[in-house]
């Protein structure tokens, strides 16, 4: 089998998932996700990093740029709202009752202990393929998000209402699985290039 290039491009974002912290972004990104961390439906997704820098002048001129990244803005939406993620997010359960058709599930929706939740990962999978023509998948996987509450777009006439899960990717020093980094460095995340099949 011909081995993969290590060029490729991305297409529209295709998952997005808050994970557990017990597999890393390579086992979980073969697996299909759990009803209670998959953000099912996705509709938008972005990831925007914030930069800054800073010039070192002398001589009526700029002698260097020194450059560093504060964090990383994740934002998706998505078209369902999913009682376990929002669960898996804030800790708080969800209540059912009746039976059958009957049945109903209730949470607090923005209660105050849900505006500062426990960090997690997160996996954002993009359709893909090599510079061979080669189907992969992207995967980008972010060691750290701190989560913020919930909002809502709508609902409007036409467009319904869709569910905006967003949350800030900060540096750290541990991954995935909550391992220190050998470097003793932090980062944000891991950028994989996988195949289509899960490796033997």
């Amino acid at each position: 089998m011909t081995t993969p290039s290590k060029i490729f491009e991305g297409f529209s974002i295709s998952h997005a998932e808050i994970m557990d912290g017990t597999k890393t972004f390579l086992e979980e990104a073969f697996l299909v996700a759990a009803e209670a961390y998959d953000v099912y439906g996705v509709a938008d997704g972005s990831l925007d990093p914030d930069t800054d820098s800073f010039d070192n002048e002398g001589d009526d001129a700029v002698l260097s740029r020194w450059q560093w990244l504060n964090f990383a803005s994740v934002n998706i939406q998505a078209g369902y709202i999913s009682f376990p993620l929002i669960a898996t997010m804030t800790g708080k359960s969800v209540t059912t009752t009746g039976t059958g058709v009957n049945t109903a599930y209730s949470m607090d929706l923005w209660h105050e202990d849900t505006f500062n939740v426990t960090s997690r990962p997160m996996l954002l999978k993009v359709p893909s393929r090599d510079a061979k023509g080669a189907v992969r998948s992207a995967i980008i996987g972010l060691y750290r998000v701190d989560f913020a509450p919930i909002t809502f777009d709508g609902p409007t006439y036409k467009n319904g209402l869709k569910v905006n899960y967003g949350g800030t990717a900060v540096l750290t020093g541990f991954d995935e699985k909550g391992v220190v980094f050998g470097d003793g460095k932090k980062r944000v995340g891991q950028l994989l290039s996988v195949g289509a099949a899960a490796p033997a």
